[in-house]
C-alpha cells in the first residue's frame, strides 16, 4: 500500500474502537487485518502512529485480569476525544463496504470477544514454594466460577493456566461430568 493509504489505515482502526470501547489490541489488529485493505506493518505502522497522536489510548487497564498466552495483561485500546473527534469529520471517507464489512465482522465476533475476556488464569507464587493457579469464568455480574490449583512448579501451572485459556470450556465440562457422575447409578434412598 503507498503512503496515500496510510490515513484510510487510520480511519479504519479509529472507526474500529470508536465502534467497540476497550478493544483488545490484538483484537483491533484481527479486524483491521480482516478488511483485506492493509497488511500486518501498516496495521503496527497506523496503530502506532495514532498512538503517537494520541487518537488513540493503548494501556493496560488498572486491575486488568485478562492475560494473554505469555501471561502479560492485555492491552485496551480506546479513542481519546481527539480521536473521535477526527473519526467524526473524517469518517465518510472510509468506503461503505469496508463499513459493511466490519459492522458484520464486529457484530459476528462480539460474543467471542467477551467469551475470551469472560475466561481469565493468573498464576502466583505461594510463601510454602508451590504456585497458585487461579481460573475464572466470569458472568454478566460476578464471578460464576473460581478454581484455585497448587501447583509443584510454575512451568506445570503456566502450562495449565495456558491450557484454561485455550479450552475452558473442555475442562469445565470434564470437571462437571466428574462431580456428576456416579449420581445416576446412586439407588434413590
Amino acid at each position: 500500500m503507498g503512503e496515500s493509504a496510510i490515513p484510510v489505515h487510520k480511519l479504519i482502526l479509529l472507526h474500529i474502537a470508536g465502534q467497540v470501547p476497550g478493544i483488545r489490541r490484538s483484537q483491533l489488529c484481527d479486524a483491521a487485518l480482516a478488511t483485506l485493505s492493509m497488511n500486518y506493518f501498516d496495521v503496527t505502522q497506523a496503530l502506532d502512529e495514532l498512538e503517537s497522536g494520541r487518537l488513540i489510548h493503548v494501556a493496560v487497564r488498572k486491575g486488568e485480569r485478562l492475560h494473554d498466552a505469555r501471561d502479560r495483561a492485555v492491552q485496551r485500546c480506546d479513542l481519546t476525544e481527539a480521536g473521535r473527534t477526527a473519526l467524526e469529520a473524517l469518517e465518510n471517507q472510509i468506503p461503505a463496504a469496508t463499513k459493511r464489512f466490519l459492522a458484520n465482522y464486529l457484530s459476528e465476533g462480539d460474543l467471542d470477544r467477551r467469551l475470551k475476556d469472560a475466561v481469565t488464569a493468573r498464576v502466583e507464587p505461594t510463601p510454602s514454594g508451590q504456585y497458585r493457579l487461579t481460573c475464572r469464568q466470569d458472568g454478566d455480574r460476578e464471578a460464576e466460577l473460581t478454581l484455585s490449583l497448587l501447583f509443584p512448579s510454575e512451568d506445570l501451572a503456566r502450562k495449565a493456566a495456558a491450557a484454561w485459556r485455550e479450552r475452558s470450556h473442555e475442562i469445565l465440562d470434564a470437571l462437571f461430568e466428574a462431580f456428576l457422575s456416579g449420581q445416576e447409578k446412586r439407588p434413590d434412598r
